[in-house]
């Protein structure tokens, strides 16, 4: 009985390590949030399809804004083609490490990083709170799979 009960569990973690993918993971570089996280945020935003696009036009894995990925690349003199699903997740990574910079704090970056860091109280409140909860959610499930950033 208690193989069963094995094999029944390791299938369970087998169906949501599908759901939660540690895909692009070795690509994935931030000077302030884990691995792990990032990818609860292309989960939340994604759910990890590199064409998702938004109906406000927001596009990709980290589902960037063209005038921000423009912005962007601007800022730090790279030239990232945020139609490309790697240099998608870099764009995300580097607004979510200035966004950390501009904030000093990990939820009020996560939440701009939905919001926009312009966002009225009330969007930040309800929306960007709203936003924060299913990340850390996601984060959650990452961390009970994965244990560790190091993979």
């Amino acid at each position: 009985m208690l193989i069963i009960v094995n094999i029944i569990f390791l299938m369970i973690l087998y169906f949501i390590s599908q759901l939660y993918p540690v895909k692009y993971f070795d690509i994935i570089s931030s000077k302030y949030f884990d691995k792990l996280l990032i990818l609860s945020v292309i989960k939340v935003e994604s759910n990890f399809f590199p064409n998702a696009e938004s109906p406000l036009g927001a596009f990709g894995l980290m589902q960037l804004m063209p005038n921000t990925a423009e912005w962007l690349n601007k800022k730090f003199f790279v030239q990232y083609d945020y139609r490309k699903p790697v240099e998608n997740i870099k764009l995300g990574v580097l607004y979510l490490d200035y966004l950390y910079e501009l904030t000093k704090s990990f939820d009020k970056s996560l939440i701009f990083y939905n919001t926009g860091p312009n966002a009225t109280e009330e969007t930040i409140k309800t929306s960007g709170n709203k936003y924060l909860n299913k990340i850390m959610k996601s984060y959650f499930i990452y961390k009970l799979l994965y244990w560790s950033d190091d993979l």
